[in-house]
């Protein structure tokens, strides 16, 4: 009499750990750098991404658990989602890990729920009902949808040779911050307006499409703006609403210059994707002062 023949051993999550990190690189960034490239729209997406994917599947252990098939599954879904989403892309990237932990946390609550005793497995599920809750926020209630970002920085100019700065305008050719070149988050790319007056309007390109802005008020300490029209690509992600530019003098000749910024998010959870834009706007804000030539280290010439 023959005995069953005994399953292989699972192998060891460290020994899987550098393949699925592959796999999510592979999924998640790919996307990402085509954009980037400008090749969304070529088979490098369609069918290069998803062989590249494969290859690395195959090659590397089988998925013995259900943490492993989870991570399979969300990780071809987020492929998939970053195919269609074109430069939403970078939304992908930035959602991937909280995506992936809600993934996994529902896989080890049902992990647990069937190791348990029948009578008690519902002590596993209650776990599931405050990610309920969560989920709901952004359909059912939104907490504190509105943002706002301030940069502040001291620059070696008087106020009044920041606004002819100002006046004329930012120049986008200075280099992004690191954190806005790593997602690939869009900026402006050309500005055209006339002066700092009441009433005047500033138009700004973002990835191909205006933002429309009108100076509210302006005096010798603060200009504020108002968002008139947004039909940048960013709406998926936040809408625009107004900004300020603070001058204060200082007693050794400097100026201390703050950029304020207010937007309405639209991404939800709150405690997620809040504290990610704010970083995201902050950089942006950081490279619109370069744009404009107030660098801390820059000396003033009237």
């Amino acid at each position: 009499m023959t005995t069953p023949e005994e399953p292989p051993p699972p192998v060891a999550w460290a020994k899987r750990l550098p393949a699925l990190l592959m796999i999510a690189a592979t999924a998640v960034l790919a996307p990402l750098l085509l954009l980037k490239a400008g090749r969304l729209d070529t088979a490098a997406l369609f069918v290069g991404v998803p062989l590249a994917i494969a290859v690395v599947i195959a090659l590397s252990p089988p998925a013995k658990s259900l943490h492993g098939l989870t991570f399979r599954v969300v990780t071809f879904g987020l492929m998939i989602t970053s195919a269609f989403l074109h430069e939403g892309a970078a939304c992908v990237l930035m959602a991937s890990p909280l995506v992936y932990g809600v993934a996994h946390f529902i896989a080890e609550v049902v992990r647990q729920s069937r190791a348990r005793e029948a009578g008690r497995r519902y002590q596993a599920a209650l776990a599931i009902f405050p990610l309920l809750v969560v989920g709901l926020e952004g359909t059912a209630y939104r907490i504190d949808p509105v943002q706002q970002v301030s940069a502040e920085r001291v620059v070696a100019m008087s106020p009044s040779q920041i606004e002819n700065q100002l006046v004329k305008g930012p120049d986008f050719s200075a280099e992004r911050p690191f954190l806005l070149r790593l997602t690939g988050y869009p900026t402006p790319t050309a500005a055209s307006g006339a002066g700092l007056a009441v009433g005047t309007r500033w138009t700004f390109t973002l990835a191909g499409d205006p933002i429309v802005t009108e100076v509210v008020t302006h005096d010798r300490r603060r200009i504020t703006f108002t968002v008139v029209s947004d039909g940048s690509k960013t709406q998926r992600w936040l809408h625009w609403e107004r900004g300020a530019i603070t001058l204060t003098s200082r007693p050794d000749g400097t100026t201390a210059v703050k950029l304020t910024v207010e937007f309405t998010r639209r991404l939800d959870p709150s405690w997620y994707f809040g504290p990610i834009e704010s970083a995201m706007v902050n950089a942006g804000l950081h490279h619109f002062a370069d744009s404009l030539g107030l660098r801390e280290d820059t000396l003033g010439n009237d």
